[in-house]
């Protein structure tokens, strides 16, 4: 009978093992899936946002070629307050050779997704910053018959 006792406790405890372990693999699995699509959910608002801009620089850039002296255009964005329950920040990082947007979950910086919008530094000027909690964030374009600048505006 004792022999009997241990064994089933012991097919007991395996199991609750085997279940714990289960459960754990879910859970690790369901938070990766969160992350991935908060990720690419923030990648989409991006490359949304990157064809407003080449849209603004191209319009720009045509007025230039037909003689403006100076420019100022502005495009008012519509943008997620939030994505998947995360306010997030988008802001214009630069290299040496281009510009990018990062967009950063406001409340865990380490979730972050970077897209190159391809446009050399030497081409214009490229700043500012963005917070999905601004209920009207901008971008302006402008040119002064010298520089031409892009400017996202909170």
């Amino acid at each position: 009978m004792p022999s009997e006792y241990i064994m089933y406790l012991s097919i007991l405890l395996v199991g609750t093992l085997a279940i714990a372990g289960i459960s754990v693999t879910m859970m690790a699995i369901n938070n990766t899936m969160e992350e991935t699509a908060f990720e690419t959910n923030l990648e989409n608002i991006l490359q949304n946002l990157a064809e407003t801009i080449h849209n603004l620089v191209n319009e720009g850039q045509n007025q230039i070629t037909l003689g403006a002296l100076s420019i100022t255009m502005q495009r008012p964005l519509s943008l997620p307050e939030e994505v998947q329950g995360e306010p997030y920040l988008i802001e214009v990082t630069s290299t040496v050779s281009s510009y990018s947007l990062k967009a950063t979950a406001i409340e865990n910086a380490e979730v972050y997704v970077t897209i190159s919008l391809f446009i050399e530094p030497t081409v214009l000027l490229m700043s500012g910053t963005i917070s999905s909690l601004n209920p009207a964030p901008t971008i302006v374009y402008e040119y002064d018959g010298l520089d031409v600048s892009v400017t996202l505006i909170d």
